[in-house]
C-alpha cells in the first residue's frame, strides 16, 4: 500500500501542471517569478534564496489560513514535504511507516491551516514544521516514555494495548539486560526514537558533539538489529 507521501506525490504530478489551478493562485505565481503553473512555483521556491522563498510561502499560508484556500494549503504542504518526511522518520513511536506518514502530513496540514500570519510573518517553513513537531510530540503515548526513562528499571509492565513504542522500550530493556547495548546508548535511542528529542539536544546534555551521539546511536542500533536477527526476529525500528 502506498504511503501518504507517495499518494501526495502522485496527486501533485497531476495538479502541478493544471492551468486552472494555477489561475486560482495567480498572485502566488506572480510572487514566484511569474511561474506558469504550480510546478513553476515549486521550482522557484526550491532554487530561490531564503528571503525570496519565504515571500512565496507567506503568500500561500496567508491564503490558506486567512482565506481558507485549500489549494494554497495543498501547495504549501507539497513544498514542505521534505521536512514533513523528516518528521515522520523522527517520530518512530507513532507507529509503522504508514501511520507516521499520515500523522506527520496531517500535523503539517493542520498547522498550515491555523498558521498565525500576523504574529509570525517570517520563517514560514521553519515555524510550520516546528509547530507540527510539537503536535506530534503530544500525540506520542506518554506511558512508553516513563518506561524507558530509566532503561535499567525492572518494573511491572503497564497494562494496555501494545504500541510500537512499547515494543521498542521492551527491546531496549532486554538489550541492556543482555549486555547488547549499554544503558546510556539505549537511552539515546529511546529519547530520540520514542521521545522525539533532537540528537543535538541529547549531545548538549552529555557535553558531546552531535556527530558523536549520532554515531553512538547508529552503532547501538546496528547491535540491536544484529542481536534480533540472530534470534530470528527482525528488528522493526529503523
Amino acid at each position: 500500500m502506498a504511503t501518504v507521501f507517495e499518494q501526495l506525490d502522485r496527486e501533485w504530478t497531476r495538479l502541478s501542471r493544471n492551468r486552472t489551478a494555477a489561475a486560482q493562485l495567480r498572485d502566488v505565481c506572480e510572487a514566484a517569478g511569474g511561474a506558469p503553473d504550480l510546478a513553476g512555483i515549486e521550482r522557484y521556491v526550491r532554487a530561490a534564496s531564503s528571503a525570496d522563498a519565504d515571500r512565496v510561502l507567506l503568500a500561500l499560508v496567508t491564503r490558506a489560513a486567512e482565506d481558507g484556500c485549500h489549494l494554497s494549503a495543498r501547495v504549501l504542504l507539497q513544498l514542505l514535504l521534505p521536512g514533513t518526511r523528516r518528521l515522520a522518520r523522527r517520530w518512530w513511536a507513532l507507529g509503522d511507516p504508514q501511520e507516521r506518514a499520515a500523522a506527520a502530513a496531517m500535523a503539517v496540514y493542520h498547522r498550515i491551516k491555523t498558521y498565525p500570519v500576523a504574529a509570525r510573518p517570517g520563517r514560514v517553513a521553519a515555524n510550520v514544521l516546528m509547530d507540527a513537531a510539537q503536535e506530534l510530540r503530544r500525540a506520542v503515548p506518554r506511558v512508553p516514555l516513563v518506561a524507558v526513562a530509566d532503561v535499567n528499571a525492572h518494573g511491572t509492565p503497564v497494562p494496555g494495548p501494545r504500541h510500537a513504542a512499547d515494543e521498542l522500550a521492551e527491546i531496549l530493556r532486554d538489550a541492556v539486560a543482555a549486555g547488547v547495548v549499554d544503558a546510556d546508548d539505549a537511552e539515546i535511542i529511546a529519547r530520540s526514537r520514542i521521545g522525539g528529542d533532537r540528537v543535538a539536544d541529547l549531545a548538549a546534555r552529555r557535553g558531546l558533539r552531535p556527530r558523536t551521539v549520532w554515531d553512538r546511536r547508529q552503532r547501538a542500533e546496528r547491535a540491536l538489529a544484529a542481536a534480533r536477527l540472530h534470534d530470528g526476529v527482525p528488528l522493526s525500528a529503523s
